[in-house]
């Protein structure tokens, strides 16, 4: 807070000319008092000049009687009460607004003192109602900062808490849904676990799965889900490269399309599916080889969230998991029933089925036929044209057994150079007419070295036997049938010999 200084001085310079005029002017009149008052007593105790000179003294004393009044008056008056006023005034203006001139008299400095502490009261009052207002207003910025603060955690918190609650339901479904699966270990059960995992649990209503083949180098559809016509779709393949599916097989990397009217690439299922929306390609990969390609697809623009894309990449991870258990599982528990040389089912793996079979015949009285084969001078083959080709021999046999019988029959190793076929619901006509066909088989196919055999070829001679009708007993079937191969060797082999209890009997006798 400034002050104009100058205007004290011109205050101070006013009083004291004022002072000096009224001093002066009643010095004179006290003057000219004394000089009419000797006049009219007409002294003569002094000469005219005496006289003169009396007055000249009584002026000169009254002039510095009245310098000297002017001085002490100017001094009282004004100086002290403006000094005082000014000392206020610098105390003012170092911010000290409490202080206050004393005022004295009724002059111009009284007045201006006395008005200057009032504008102190005044600028005290408004300043304390400033401090006061600023005070209020720091309060109420600071309380609309913390509402702000506060408001804006409550907001982050809920978020949060809704995060949370999301990312704890995703994934106690993603638990649920990955125990589902990795109970799974067999491909087609895995497949209808998946779908039931995908549809009910996450709520996908369109998916479908592409498996790729080894052998073919394609992706396959092996599960769709939620299209118009969900067979035709699983007809499909894929080549790798071809498509989104393709693609991602390809690459090995996801692929998100939040619209699929603006990506070339999509293929729309090759026109099974041509309503547009948001598509997302998932690559299932077990130790850097590609299974399968996994497809999800929804009505509308971008309609995955991020927290989708996670989860289903999440679920991804778990089938890629459970489909390469599978697989090992079909691998290890083919190696556990399957001959490996020939690829057809163990003697092990022979009796489990007859055994399972025998009981199911007799459950609902059905028939079941047994037939019992072996190559014809195969030790001399083997001996003549080493193991390896002999082994040639065997697996050509045993693919043309598995490729001519029905998907419910057993072809199995029984040893060596023995075969044996379990063919369930099959009478004795039934079993003697697919006993010959093979034989027939067996003869007509080209062999290589086979014109060194006796008869010039590869052959084989078979025996069958029949529940009911040759045997009451497990044990009996495979006797019966083994005694009908022996059979068919003693009477010159290359032949089907049905069992016949008198030729059983003769045999025995033997």
């Amino acid at each position: 807070m400034r002050f104009d200084m100058a205007l004290i001085r011109t205050i101070r310079e006013n009083v004291g000319w004022k002072i000096g005029v009224v001093t002066t002017m009643v010095l004179l009149f006290v003057a000219i008092l004394i000089i009419v008052s000797f006049s009219i007593a007409q002294v003569k105790l002094v000469s005219k000049f005496n006289l003169i000179q009396i007055l000249v003294v009584t002026v000169t004393l009254m002039t510095l009687l009245g310098i000297l009044t002017i001085i002490l008056t100017t001094n009282h008056i004004i100086q002290r009460p403006v000094d005082r006023l000014v000392q206020a005034i610098t105390q003012a203006e170092g911010g000290d607004l409490t202080v206050r001139a004393q005022v004295k008299g009724l002059d111009e400095v009284a007045e201006l003192t006395a008005k200057f502490n009032e504008m102190l009261r005044k600028i005290g009052e408004l300043d304390a109602r400033k401090l006061k207002a600023d005070r209020e207003l720091i309060q109420a910025q600071e309380e609309l900062k913390r509402r702000q603060v506060v408001e804006e955690s409550a907001a982050l918190v809920e978020r949060t808490n809704q995060k949370l609650e999301r990312s704890v339901k995703d994934l106690s479904v993603l638990h649920r849904v990955s125990q589902m699966i990795s109970s799974a270990l067999v491909q087609e059960e895995l497949y209808d676990v998946l779908v039931e995992a995908v549809v009910k649990r996450l709520g996908f209503q369109e998916f479908a799965l592409l498996v790729f083949d080894e052998e073919t180098k394609r992706l396959e559809v092996k599960v769709a889900y939620g299209f118009k016509d969900n067979q035709k779709v699983k007809e499909l393949s894929f080549a790798v490269g071809e498509g989104i599916s393709g693609r991602v097989a390809q690459s090995r990397e996801a692929v998100y399309i939040r619209d699929t009217s603006r990506d070339p690439t999509y293929l729309h299922y090759k026109g099974e599916k041509m309503e547009e929306g948001s598509f997302l390609s998932l690559p299932l990969v077990s130790h850097n080889r590609i299974l399968a390609v996994m497809n999800f697809s929804r009505p509308g623009i971008d309609s995955f969230s991020p927290m989708d894309i996670q989860l289903l990449n999440s679920l991804a991870s778990q089938v890629a998991v459970a489909m390469e258990n599978a697989r090992l599982y079909g691998k290890m528990k083919e190696l556990s029933v399957t001959d490996e040389l020939t690829h057809v089912f163990n003697r092990r793996h022979f009796q489990t089925m007859l055994q399972m079979e025998w009981k199911r015949a007799k459950r609902f009285a059905r028939s079941i036929s047994l037939v019992m084969i072996d190559v014809d001078y195969f030790k001399k083959y083997n001996d003549q044209h080493g193991h390896v080709e002999g082994d040639r021999v065997l697996q050509e046999i045993a693919r043309i057994f598995s490729e001519n019988v029905r998907e419910v029959d057993t072809v199995a190793r029984y040893g060596g150079e023995e075969f044996a076929l379990i063919l369930t619901h099959t009478t004795v006509a039934e079993a003697l007419h697919v006993a010959e066909k093979l034989r027939k088989l067996v003869e007509e196919h080209s062999f290589k070295y086979e014109k060194n055999m006796p008869e010039g070829q590869v052959t084989i001679s078979l025996g069958v036997a029949n529940f009911p009708e040759d045997a009451s007993h497990m044990e009996d079937l495979i006797n019966h049938a083994d005694i009908a191969l022996y059979q068919a060797k003693s009477e010159g082999r290359n032949r089907v010999i049905g069992y016949n209890p008198e030729t059983c009997s003769a045999l025995r006798l033997v």
